[in-house]
């Protein structure tokens, strides 16, 4: 399966990348390291991880404080976010 990211985890992804690499050399890459493996899994295996609605999936990532998720689509799987755990999902701050 095609697997897309939403300009929202596209964003999240380029931000923690960013953010960690200014914490410590190279973590940021370490960290998009993490997701593709995840990401990986997902193409690989789409439905191994347990659905938190009925259309979307949530992937914990390893080592790292951020959850994948991810709905699908036809012949596509779509990455709707990669947040941070500790954040309200979709950052509702109200």
């Amino acid at each position: 399966m095609r697997v897309e990211l939403s300009k929202l985890a596209y964003d999240e992804l380029e931000d923690a990348r960013s953010y960690y690499n200014l914490q410590q050399e190279e973590l940021g890459e370490r960290f998009k390291e993490h997701i593709q493996k995840a990401i990986d899994t997902i193409a690989h295996s789409p439905k191994l991880y347990p659905k938190v609605t009925q259309e979307l999936h949530r992937v914990v990532v390893y080592k790292f404080p951020y959850t994948i998720f991810y709905t699908l689509l036809d012949e596509r799987i779509v990455i709707v976010s990669i947040a941070h755990q500790h954040r309200k999902p979709f950052y509702d701050e109200n």
